[in-house]
């Protein structure tokens, strides 16, 4: 890059240099960084093709552009990632957030609708996207967080502290409910593990950088869900909601796990954008 480069010349490089690496997005991944290392809105890049790039900002893209070519993913070389219209933290210790995770998002504030909680328990919180999304949309909820890793918890309290949200939410190291202090909840949320020992083994580059137990499920992709419906009972109230996300084909499966329980009944399945069932929604039953 010792050559005069414009914003609109460096760009083109880089499209067809991230697609010889195959990255899916290569121009918007381009955009992406380039903005970035601008401190500029993507827009401005097109209105500003010809403007010369200086020897600083070269430096501070040619380091992201070697990131992005080793298929680390935008949102780890940035540190951010936008969900639900809000900006979170993500690190090597979270899973990144996921467009079709919103859809467990606006189910639920759909649910909120005709049946608005007081409190919400997010299982696996991560970066806590979930559960501060819930609290930012839905002011007058207080919510728990609980994760495994005491990594995964600095990061949510972080993403919370950041939103405003700190004094609505509680975190709570925890494997599954075991450490959870005795109380009922209106919700249950949870976007489990839910990956089987194959797909595993079929991961796109990017996403190993995830942690893998926010991905592995066990052989079957099950473990998670088995875990949660048997563990979650005693904290949600008769009537309460419980939903879960799921990965392609395990409606059936997921919905078998709960109903067995005796506790919960299926309310729904909700597919997204893309046609994939993606959130199942359950009741707690008043009497068991």
């Amino acid at each position: 890059m010792s050559k005069l480069w414009t914003i609109g010349s460096l760009l083109q490089w880089t499209q067809e240099y991230f697609a010889q690496k195959g990255v899916d997005t290569p121009r918007l991944d381009a955009e992406i960084l380039l903005a970035h290392v601008l401190q500029k809105e993507r827009i401005y890049l097109y209105a500003h093709y010809d403007q010369p790039m200086n020897p600083p900002e070269l430096a501070a893209y040619r380091e992201m552009v070697k990131k992005r070519a080793g298929r680390l993913s935008v949102a780890h070389i940035l540190g951010t990632k936008a969900f639900m219209g809000l900006d979170f933290r993500v690190t090597t210790d979270v899973l990144v957030p996921r467009p079709e995770t919103e859809m467990l998002v606006e189910t639920m504030l759909d649910a909120a609708k005709s049946q608005p909680p007081a409190s919400i328990l997010d299982i696996g919180t991560g970066s806590g996207a979930i559960i501060l999304s819930l609290l930012h949309y839905l002011p007058e909820t207080a919510g728990t967080g609980v994760d495994i890793s005491p990594q995964a918890l600095a990061v949510a309290r972080q993403n919370g502290e950041a939103l405003g949200l700190a004094d609505r939410v509680t975190w709570v190291e925890s494997d599954v409910c075991a450490a959870l202090p005795e109380q009922r909840f209106d919700w249950i949320v949870s976007n489990p593990p839910y990956l089987t020992r194959d797909d595993m083994e079929r991961l796109q580059p990017e996403v190993r950088y995830d942690p893998p137990q926010a991905l592995f499920g066990g052989d079957d992709g099950l473990d998670a869900y088995r875990r949660i419906a048997e563990q979650s009972q005693a904290f949600l109230r008769p009537g309460g909601c419980c939903a879960v996300e799921i990965g392609v084909g395990q409606t059936e499966d997921v919905v078998r796990i709960f109903t067995n329980t005796g506790a919960y009944r299926h309310k729904k399945t909700v597919t997204d954008y893309g046609g994939i069932e993606r959130v199942i929604l359950f009741i707690r039953k008043e009497q068991m």
